[in-house]
């Protein structure tokens, strides 16, 4: 049996999407995307062709030279609604005018208050992984790529950026219309827009930082890097194809620390810390340049292809910047990230620790973990130290160009590299990596003196000595992070006392050491940080962010209220992304309600 995406009403026996022109209207009055699509099929449809759609309103659908043509929609489940349009044998293209819901799951809008200037409103998107749907009929499925041309309608004075190369922009009216052109083929997933009061600055060769005018200098400057990142990677992994690599500074309710929309990353404005501390962040989104958005997962089963390979590549880029005692550092965070995403799930036989998951009838943000990002990282680091890393080098090169503008399935890899290095499987049992619930035994340790800096401060802190500060001083925000993630949950309140004067979390920005420290406070209920807790949690929407304090509110008898009256008070200053994480935590039997 062929595989397919259990996610999407197509499959690959059916014709696909080759490219769309978009002409939309961005109503910030009623909070919708209004207009038409173009398609343009790969070849000619059969009697009956189907497209994924959520909460859209169709308005009419026809052939090219505007023949009406009847269609029909199918039951509505977590996956939206099935839109069959009927008798289309023959066609190669048609038109679908349509209308967004105001709750669309992808489109964020934001009243001028809850942006940086607080004079303009502001619109984004974020698809992944299965919401461009609720904007645009599609095959919602990372197998099917396509190319598009897009014609936005804004309202006068606001400006909209896409992931695309931007053609220029005329005034019609009220309004302004800006052109784009994606001319590279691209899955559902990593169409994006957003509009607002945004402008833009240099920050290399081919590339700018885009944000609201109040942040755009303190970005440039943040990452000025950014020149220095896209020439490692390209040593790595070749030419660097999208012509430009641009940065979209968000709003603070933007879920992720980052999306790799190809031309315009978006970044959530915790990455700018003042001190170029968080650059991590930009080289994870640029490595997925080649290693997602060149080479992509066929389905959100096989996720670790898009970002174990990423997280590889990331580390690799910061390798080559930065040294391997960093590189290091990094992959000692993310095992400890990784051990706790096992605790989330139950424990590291959970079938949700596999690589390859099973998820018929599962959304795939509902199942949203680092494992695919940590675990495939170390089953790649595996296959590299069994191989060395010349030979995987060259299998890297091979690999991305080989699959360029492809989507495969966990299969079709393991097949490609049983080929190009067999002697990796005689190494590495690939079936325990993917196959299997936890790490296998012989998961790869990382070695620097920036970890040793920080287990040794560890044990001081065992033994019961709390005079660091001259040590954690001394430390990178990824040492402090570690530290503080790998404190033991239960601390006293005198101990509390001094973490937080240690870390001197009263002055910091950096979300990276605030966040471990607010989920201590809560779990101990150290109620001299619930200010600041509130204060965050109203602001902040990032995934990464809200999982933890969140559960530590929840778990905790003392604030398992509290957190559910944070929610209610913020939940729609949360993109939808976040809103729902946040909501099926709250929904889990709390320790209070245990008994």
């Amino acid at each position: 049996m062929a595989q397919r995406d259990p996610h999407s009403s197509w499959s690959p026996e059916k014709p696909r999407i080759k490219h769309i022109d978009f002409d939309l209207h961005v109503d910030f009055s009623k909070k919708v995307l209004r207009g038409s699509a173009d398609y343009q099929f790969d070849r000619p449809l059969e009697s009956a062709f189907q497209l994924d759609t959520r909460d859209l309103s169709v308005v009419r659908i026809s052939t090219p030279d505007g023949k009406e043509l009847k269609w029909s929609r199918g039951d509505a489940t977590f996956l939206g609604r099935v839109l069959t349009i009927h008798d289309t044998r023959g066609l190669s293209g048609l038109r679908i005018q349509y209308e967004t819901s105001p709750d669309a799951a992808a489109l964020q809008w934001l009243d001028a208050e809850q942006t940086a200037g607080k004079r303009h409103p502001f619109m984004f998107s974020q698809c992944q992984a299965i919401l461009a749907r609720s904007v645009f009929a599609c095959q919602d499925s990372p197998g099917v790529r396509f190319t598009y041309a897009a014609k936005l309608h804004v309202p006068r004075g606001l400006s909209a950026v896409m992931a695309a190369i931007a053609r220029g922009s005329h005034q019609e009216g009220n309004e302004t219309v800006f052109e784009f052109d994606m001319h590279h083929p691209i899955p559902s997933y990593l169409f994006a827009l957003a509009v607002g009061n945004i402008t833009s600055a240099s920050i290399g060769k081919r590339s700018r930082v885009f944000a609201e005018p109040e942040s755009v200098k303190q970005a440039a400057w943040e990452f000025a890097d950014v020149d220095r990142m896209i020439e490692g990677a390209e040593g790595l992994f070749g030419k660097y194809i999208w012509e430009e690599f641009n940065l979209l500074v968000m709003p603070p309710s933007f879920p992720y620390g980052g999306m790799e929309n190809p031309t315009l990353t978006f970044l959530t404005p915790t990455v700018i810390a003042g001190d170029r501390s968080l650059v991590s962040v930009v080289a994870h989104e640029l490595a997925h340049s080649w290693t997602g958005n060149l080479v992509t997962n066929a389905s959100w089963e096989d996720f670790w292809l898009n970002e174990g390979w990423t997280v590889y590549a990331e580390r690799r880029i910061l390798e080559r910047l930065f040294g391997t005692e960093f590189a290091n550092l990094q992959a000692a965070n993310g095992r400890t990230s990784l051990t706790k995403a096992f605790e989330v799930f139950g424990g590291p036989t959970s079938p949700l620790t596999k690589l390859k998951t099973d998820q018929e009838g599962v959304d795939p943000d509902d199942v949203f973990s680092v494992v695919p990002y940590e675990k495939g990282f170390l089953f790649l680091t595996a296959i590299e130290r069994a191989v060395g890393r010349e030979a995987f080098e060259q299998f890297i090169q091979a690999y991305i160009h080989d699959f360029a503008f492809k989507s495969l399935f966990t299969e079709q890899f393991v097949e490609y590299l049983d080929a190009k290095l067999p002697q990796a499987r005689r190494a590495v049992n690939f079936d325990a990596w993917i196959h299997s619930p936890g790490l296998p035994g012989d998961a790869a340790a990382f070695s620097s003196h920036l970890i040793d800096e920080v287990r040794e401060a560890q044990q001081q802190w065992t033994a019961g000595k709390r005079d660091l500060a001259s040590v954690i001083a001394k430390w990178t925000v990824d040492q402090k992070t570690l530290f503080l993630d790998e404190l033991p949950e239960k601390q006293s309140s005198a101990e509390l006392f001094v973490i937080e004067r240690l870390f001197d979390v009263e002055h910091t920005q950096n979300s990276e050491i605030l966040v471990p420290w607010f989920t201590l406070a809560a779990a101990n209920t150290y109620r001299k940080s619930f200010p600041a807790i509130r204060e965050f949690l109203g602001v902040v929407g990032r995934g990464k962010f809200l999982r933890p304090l969140y559960r530590a509110l929840h778990q905790n008898p003392e604030t398992s209220d509290w957190a559910k009256e944070l929610f209610a008070e913020f939940k729609d200053r949360y993109h939808s992304v976040g809103r729902n994480a946040v909501a099926r935590i709250l929904e889990q039997p709390s320790v209070a309600s245990q008994g």
